[in-house]
């Protein structure tokens, strides 16, 4: 049998396939998959010679042991690189097990990547060392082999380490850090990372946060953070708005602390306090209560939303309620969870706003069908009994038709010491 020739390029296909990918990757991420439409036929190249190489990583090896049966060090070392070639298989296949079919890339898979990179750098540098003890070398066109295979091993690791910083890995210390830094006692992870062209150009980070809270629940919260290509954050606060917040507070700790939350990563404290409403049932109770008191299903679960009077003013109340919360030990979600929903409302400083009423149904209980809508939820809320509505801003947002046009009407109801009256009502002419 005539001896088998070993290849060298032939094993570092797969690196070589990675290589090409990887750059190809970098240009889809930053053109936020725009670049595709031109690059294409390379990214169909790199996939190409990705299953190609693992082919010759599993082919070379075993042929490579037929040939020299009775060479020992020559078994050992295919064995090897055929285990190696196994596990790089299935590692380059683990994006399956999420249902997703395009190969691993270095922004979600960077760890997973990296191990590839080392399986198949080993897979080469064994094959070189078995070209060496069979005396293969002789050649230049095996040195040159050689050199070629060595520079995309080493480009191929090198890109990839300086590109971790901008992976999902590479993130997580980073936000970690930051949460730590603010406060927050909860696990921080980077669940996802994409590149935005509009409406700037960065990127969006996508964080898992998990906080155990003193009651024993657990709070889970996606957080969204937004990187313009300097490292600045993206922040939906804008300087107007902060200016605002800050003349509201009274002293340096209520500032420092609201200086730290305009970052991105920490405004969705800011809003930790609509998780308080669904942790409390409070929609649910509303809903419950109205449709109790009416004697029919005036509205829907969805109907309730608890929204800021004021938002500027209502955020710098968040902000002093944490700090005295840190001040006396709470520190779930570095006190922004723990906030009297309830005295917010009675206060006025969250209203509570009304939608998508059962019209239908109401209209199926007025003794008169030509009878105003809006005159008929009138009367039945002032015939609600006291103490339905605990006190604070209602408004009902009721839409009916006016001289041929649909208009929406705002009924205002404020609710003071469980006696009700109107304010003027509001009107919007729809189009």
């Amino acid at each position: 049998m005539k001896p088998y020739k070993i290849s060298l390029i032939r094993l570092c296909l797969v690196l070589l396939g990675y290589l090409i990918y990887n750059l190809v990757y970098f240009a889809l991420f930053y053109s936020a998959g725009y670049a595709f439409f031109i690059l294409w036929p390379i990214f169909f190249l790199a996939i190409g010679l990705i299953l190609l190489g693992n082919f010759f990583a599993f082919r070379d090896p075993l042929k490579l042991k037929s040939t020299y049966k009775e060479n020992p060090l020559v078994r050992k070392t295919s064995s090897i690189q055929v285990i190696l070639a196994t596990i790089g298989v299935c590692l380059q296949l683990s994006n399956m097990i999420y249902l997703r079919w395009w190969p691993i890339n270095y922004i979600d898979n960077f760890p997973t990547l990296f191990c590839i990179n080392l399986l198949y750098s080993a897979i080469f540098f064994i094959g070189k060392f078995q070209k060496t003890k069979l005396d293969q070398i002789d050649k230049s066109s095996n040195k040159s082999s050689f050199i070629f295979g060595t520079i995309v091993v080493l480009l191929c690791n090198l890109l990839l380490i300086t590109n971790s910083k901008v992976s999902v890995w590479g993130s997580t210390d980073q936000y970690v850090q930051d949460f730590k830094d603010f406060g927050l006692k909860g696990k921080v992870e980077v669940y996802e990372k994409k590149h935005l062209i509009e409406p700037y150009n960065g990127t969006l980070t996508t964080l898992f946060y998990n906080e155990t809270l003193s009651n024993g629940e657990s709070f889970i919260d996606f957080i969204y953070v937004s990187d313009v290509h300097n490292g600045t954050h993206v922040t939906t606060l804008d300087e107007k708005d902060k200016k605002e917040i800050r003349s509201y507070l009274e002293n340096d700790t209520e500032k420092e602390l609201f200086d730290k939350v305009t970052l991105e990563q920490f405004e969705f404290v800011l809003k930790v306090y609509e998780e308080r409403i669904r942790d409390l049932n409070l929609k649910d109770d509303i809903v419950t209560k109205l449709n109790e008191a009416v004697g029919f299903k005036l509205l829907e679960n969805y109907s309730v939303e608890i929204t800021p009077a004021d938002k500027r003013k209502f955020y710098s109340i968040l902000i002093k309620e944490a700090v005295k919360n840190r001040e006396n030990g709470d520190t779930d979600i570095a006190g922004f969870y723990n906030i009297d929903i309830n005295k917010h409302i009675n206060n006025k400083s969250l209203i509570i706003s009304i939608k998508h009423l059962n019209f239908s149904v109401i209209e199926d209980t007025q003794n008169n069908k030509n009878d105003n809508r809006v005159d008929y939820l009138k009367d039945k809320l002032t015939s609600l009994p006291v103490g339905t509505l605990s006190d604070g801003i209602y408004k009902f947002t009721v839409s009916t038709l006016s001289d041929g046009k649909y208009i929406d009407i705002t009924i205002t109801m404020v609710v003071e010491n469980g006696k009700s009256y109107f304010e003027k009502d509001t009107v919007k002419q729809l189009n």
